[in-house]
């Protein structure tokens, strides 16, 4: 395994590929709920060898907005008065981040 790893990302491959994930740590460790199968110890390897540490776009969004103070019901009300009542007031204060 990488030193790099986003272990929130890590976790999300591993749960995606149908594997018995329970926990990423930050250094990389891994916990599974079962022992894996051969199958199933080669599908994680070939995720930890494809793993990309970069954070996502979404999760950069989201931190953001948490350091800003807003909250996703916040974003959520900004897009309905934007769509809705034509008021784009609080999706530009966000778009500012």
């Amino acid at each position: 395994m990488s030193e790099s790893i986003n272990n929130i990302k890590l976790h999300q491959e591993l749960k995606e590929a149908g594997l018995p994930v329970v926990s990423v740590s930050a250094s990389g460790r891994v916990d599974y709920s079962r022992s894996l199968t051969a199958a199933e110890r080669s599908t994680a390897q070939a995720i930890f060898d494809a793993h990309d540490p970069t954070v996502p776009d979404r999760q950069v969004f989201f931190e953001k907005l948490t350091q800003a103070g807003f909250t996703r019901d916040d974003v959520l009300y900004a897009l309905w008065e934007a769509i809705v009542n034509n008021n784009n007031t609080l999706c530009d204060k966000i778009n500012s981040l």
